[in-house]
Parts: structure tokens; sequence; C-alpha cells
């Protein structure tokens, strides 16, 4: 029995399955709606594509894996209503190779899928606005008639996209078709088809005053491009700050520099792994990232740097850090609600005996149960000012020693699932020899573990 393909086979698979199917559906459409080729159907063709190659050049990216989005499917949907479903696809294929090969520099096999989808994308739209009655034309467009069968062209042209793109980008990056879906459009699906009608305005304007209309639209279509992607322009940028700010705090602690970064990576690793959806994966990152952010100041790190046992005014103050970390970042709005209650409950511990409101079982946020996790198996494997990092076997024992008590075994069994810690083994087989702070032991369980 063969074995299952690989991501990159999948997706060559894929890739070539779409171009297959928009080659075929070119042919079908060139030979049922056979373009007009005058030279007033010309010259709209061509600034149609001037258009569209402008759009998608001011296109910006979406992930770190360089997916982009742009306005592009403005003046395709235009196209559609003036020159119609072959019209529409020939200013797709054509600007689509302009843009994928000389602006975004893109390999074969990516302008390949990338012209393919959206081929396919406005030839199903196509269909859609010829079976609703839709009539193309240059010199007259009756509103009643073609309005609607614009609409359902345009929610055609947005389903087909936006299904074939999250396909391609869930095989090769291994996501959730639906979670990428929601990534790449959860927040601009409504937007798109809101903007959509200002395409059938374009369309409208050029069949009464002609190029200026063309001339006209090119100013919105910058506005709306601003509009459109500031929103995740700002995310991505806040997300960024908020790294540069951990990082710069931690830089200041030797013991402590990088922590919670690889804190929110291993949290980011759990909660995929657990199946969550892209959005409360996000959440927990960031609420992993500013977990710590309650430490800032001068009594925090000379607590942080002691070697003997905390006094209990010292453990008082160390007990404070997460209501303090809720109150310094509850003024930032962009933050979700989630990611305060992910920070004030990262040290609640499964039985109960955790602070600050003493939360047992799924009474304690799932994120915060996931960054105890995280957040103690790095504490472990660091060098401390008391004792040096622990080793990785040492680490995993302890970590299923405490299952039940201070961890949920749920997200211990997705930790040890990722395979950030390799084979299990058992935990009885390593004996535990650590010099700990008070910091690390929490009664009634005394353990190498944070508490």
């Amino acid at each position: 029995m063969r074995g299952a393909m690989s991501g990159d086979n999948r997706t060559s698979v894929f890739i070539g399955t779409t171009v297959l199917a928009a080659f075929l559906m070119s042919a079908v459409i060139l030979v049922v709606f056979q373009p007009y080729a005058g030279p007033s159907w010309m010259v709209a063709l061509a600034l149609f594509i001037l258009l569209s190659v402008l759009a998608s050049h001011l296109s910006f990216r979406v992930t770190s894996t360089g997916s982009v989005a742009s306005l592009e499917f403005l003046p395709e949907l235009g196209c559609l209503i003036l020159l119609g479903p072959a019209g529409a696809l020939v200013e797709s294929v054509v600007s689509g190779l302009v843009t994928q090969h000389f602006i975004f520099r893109n390999q074969p096999r990516k302008v390949a899928f990338n012209v393919a989808q959206s081929a396919l994308s406005i030839g199903a739209a196509g269909f859609v606005y010829i079976a609703l009655s839709g009539e193309p034309s240059l010199s007259v467009l009756t509103f009643s008639q073609a309005f609607p069968a614009f609409v359902a062209a345009a929610v055609t042209y947005f389903a087909t996209n936006s299904v074939a793109v999250s396909s391609i980008m869930s095989l090769s990056e291994g996501e959730p078709f639906l979670d990428i879906w929601i990534r790449l459009y959860g927040k601009t699906v409504l937007f798109d088809i809101v903007v959509s009608p200002f395409a059938y305005a374009v369309a409208y304007l050029y069949v009464r005053w002609g190029v200026l209309a063309l001339i006209l639209a090119v100013v919105p279509i910058i506005g709306l491009r601003y509009s459109y992607g500031v929103n995740i322009q700002l995310q991505q940028l806040n997300r960024d700050l908020l790294r540069v700010l951990v990082k710069t705090l931690e830089a200041q602690d030797p013991y402590t520099s990088g922590h919670s970064i690889r804190v929110a990576e291993r949290a980011k690793i759990v909660a995929e792994q657990l199946g969550l959806r892209s959005k409360h994966v996000r959440i927990i990152e960031t609420a992993a990232l500013l977990h710590d952010i309650g430490k800032i100041g001068n009594e925090f790190s000379r607590i942080l740097r002691q070697k003997g046992p905390l006094t209990p005014d010292q453990r008082q103050l160390i007990r404070s850090h997460p209501e303090r970390g809720v109150e310094i970042i509850q003024s930032v709005r962009a933050l979700d609600p989630k990611v305060l209650a992910c920070v004030r409950h990262h040290h609640e511990r499964f039985d109960g005996t955790g602070y600050p409101a003493g939360l047992a079982g799924e009474e304690i946020p799932l994120g915060a149960r996931i960054i105890m996790v995280s957040d103690t198996i790095d504490a472990m494997l660091t060098a401390r000012p008391y004792r040096d990092a622990l080793p990785v076997a040492v680490v995993r024992a302890e970590l299923l020693k405490c299952t039940g008590s201070q961890f949920d075994p749920h997200i211990v069994k997705a930790f040890l699932a990722t395979g950030l810690f390799g084979e299990v083994i058992d935990s009885t087989s390593h004996p535990i020899q650590a010099t700990l702070s008070e910091d690390e032991v929490e009664p009634p369980q005394r353990s190498i573990a944070l508490s």
C-alpha cells in the first residue's frame, strides 16, 4: 500500500488540477461567449487591464508566507458587466500574468496557480451573471436586470476565490482549511461584498462617460486599498511592537531574556496541537507573550536575581505579578478581553491551589492552562541564579509527575504530542535532585515546577 502523499506533492497535485480546470473553463467560455473584439471593446479591455494592474500594485501582504490581498476583483467584476465572461476572462488572465511575473516576481508554479484560480473565479461569476439574465453591454445597463445578477456573480467570485486560495494555503502551511479561511477572509469577506457594488458603479459610469469614469475610479480604489489593509497591517504592527517591548524588557535580565517569546512560541504550538481556531491561537500566543509583564520594576528584578529563599513579603510581591500585569495591559483597547483573563490566571493550578483566584480544572481559562505548562517548562530548561538549567529528561519527568495537580492532563498530553520532548519516558526513571527557589515551590505539592 502506498503511503500518503507529502504536503508538497498534494500542493502540486492541487495546483495542476486548478490549472487544468481553469484551462477547460476558459476554452468553454471563449467558445460559448465569443469576444466581440471591436474597437470600443478592445479599448475598454485595455483600460480595465491597466486598472487591474494598478489595483494589484496596491496589494498588501496578509500572511508571513507572502500571501497578498488586493482590490483586483473590482476591475474584474466591472469588466464582466461591460465585456461579458469572455472579456473578463481575457482581462483576468492578461493582468494576472503581468502582475504575477513583473510586480510580484513569483515563481512559475505560483504564477500558474494564481492566474488559474483568478480565471476560475471570474469564469464561474460569468456563468452566474449570464444565467441570471445579466446582459453585458458597453452602451446601456438596466439596473433592475443587471444589478441582481451582478450581486450573485460577485458572491460566486468571492466563494470560488476564497475556497481555492484557502485550500492551497491549507496544504502548504499544514493548517486546517477552515482556520486558514477565517484568518484570510473572516474579517474581510463582508467588506469585499459591501465594496463590490463599486465595480458596478464604475461600469455604469463607463457606459455614460467612457474613459473619464476609469480615471475617476483610480482615486477611490486607492482610498479603498488603504482602508482595506489598515486593520490587518495595524494588527501585524501591534504584534511586532509587543514582541519588541517584551524582548527589550527581558534583555535587562540575562536569566529571563527571551523567556516570554519562548513561552509564546510553545503555547502557540500546543494550542495548534489541540486543534484550536486561529483566532484563539493568536489570543493565547499574545497572552503568553505578555504573561510576565507584571514583573516590570526594580523590586522584581532584585527578587528574580536573588539566590537565597524568598521572604514572606517577597513571596507576596511575586504573587501579585499576574494582577499587576492585567493592570498594565488592560488599557490597550486592541487586546481581546480573553488575553487579560489568560494573563490573570496563568498561575492557577489544576487542583485549585494556585493563585490569584484559586480556580480549579476547567474553571481556569484554557489559554491560562496552556501558558502554565509552557511557562513551567521554559523555567526549568533555563539557568537561574540558584541552579543550572535542568536536563530535558528531568523536565519531562517533572511534567508527568505534576500532571493532574499542577497541570491539566489534556494540555500535558498535547504538549508531549508536539514532539518537542521526543518520546514520553517513565517519570520514575529519573530522580529529581535540584536546589529550588521559593517561587518554584508551591504548597501543598512541593515540586521543581513553577507554581
